[in-house]
């Protein structure tokens, strides 16, 4: 896909956007529920300030081409299923593993059901990315198996097959990417604001009320719209294939800035683990080329 100067500067200054806030949100969530928060308060104030502000979205175009039972399994697998899966992780396992995981294994989940339900062929390169992928993922979850560490990393797996899920039916489905998020974003804050107010536990009433203003922009706005409309301005600039190609960078960035911010050590064995994540990504990436191209 080609594009004038303009437009791939723009594409470009997109992608690099999306990078940013992408890896901004493992160290975020990391912080938050090592410190003031719990990960249902985060979810909470995910999906209810993004409900809030899709709201009138929905209100105007509604379901589109989804029934309702079709909208409300999407919002549950990536509303709170993939937020409550991520957050927790964040408990147990540094923000190195949770960038390594949730950015970089969704095509060990994507690409085989893709296979087995869509028919789609795997390209050499895609399954040598796959192998590259488990392998990093299988050093990270052996870096700490005497400790806690292994149960933030099994959230973490547990978290992307939700959004794997999520994204083959919504591909099935012929869902936009602006109404997926708003009807994720709505019909989880109906459902789940209720439930976290009556039922779960919650750190609201302790929290610093800066820490929550912060969490609630930064969840809600910045990382589930922004960051959706940034990605898909990249991708009608440059391409799908180059705007994911760009976006690899997260595990490394999230891993460095996790270093520099929250002094989390990185040792040759999860530094090794991150880089083979990334490359992985990018030979998965690389190798569905000619598919991605032709994703609307």
């Amino acid at each position: 896909m080609k594009a004038n100067p303009r437009e791939f500067t723009i594409g470009i200054a997109c992608a690099l956007s999306v990078v940013v806030l992408w890896s901004s949100f493992h160290i975020i969530s990391r912080v938050a529920v090592q410190t003031t928060l719990s990960p249902f308060d985060l979810v909470a104030l995910r999906l209810g300030v993004g409900g809030v502000l899709m709201l009138p979205f929905v209100l105007r175009y509604g379901l589109g081409p989804l029934k309702l039972w079709q909208a409300f399994v999407l919002a549950m697998l990536a509303g709170p299923g993939f937020a409550l899966f991520a957050f927790t992780g964040y408990q147990f396992a540094p923000a190195a593993h949770g960038a390594a995981i949730l950015a970089g294994a969704i095509p060990l989940f994507t690409a085989p059901i893709a296979w087995l339900m869509l028919g789609e062929r795997l390209s050499v390169w895609q399954i040598a990315g796959l192998a590259v992928i488990l392998t990093g993922v299988v050093l990270l979850a052996s870096e700490n198996i005497t400790g806690l560490v292994w149960r933030g990393d099994l959230l973490f797996l547990l978290g992307v097959a939700d959004w794997a899920v999520f994204t083959l039916l919504a591909r099935a489905w012929r869902v936009e990417p602006l109404r997926g998020t708003a009807l994720v974003a709505v019909i989880s804050m109906i459902t789940y604001v209720p439930i976290h107010f009556a039922f779960l536990p919650s750190r609201f009433d302790t929290a610093p009320l800066l820490d929550i203003a912060g969490q609630a922009v930064f969840q809600g706005f910045f990382s589930m719209i922004i960051s959706l409309l940034l990605f898909t301005r990249a991708v009608a600039a440059l391409g799908a294939a180059l705007t994911t190609t760009i976006t690899a960078a997260v595990p490394a960035t999230a891993a460095i800035a996790a270093v520099i911010l929250l002094g989390e050590p990185l040792n040759a064995l999860s530094g090794s683990a991150v880089m083979l994540v990334t490359i992985g990504m990018l030979a998965a990436v690389l190798g569905a080329r000619p598919a991605i191209e032709k994703l609307p």
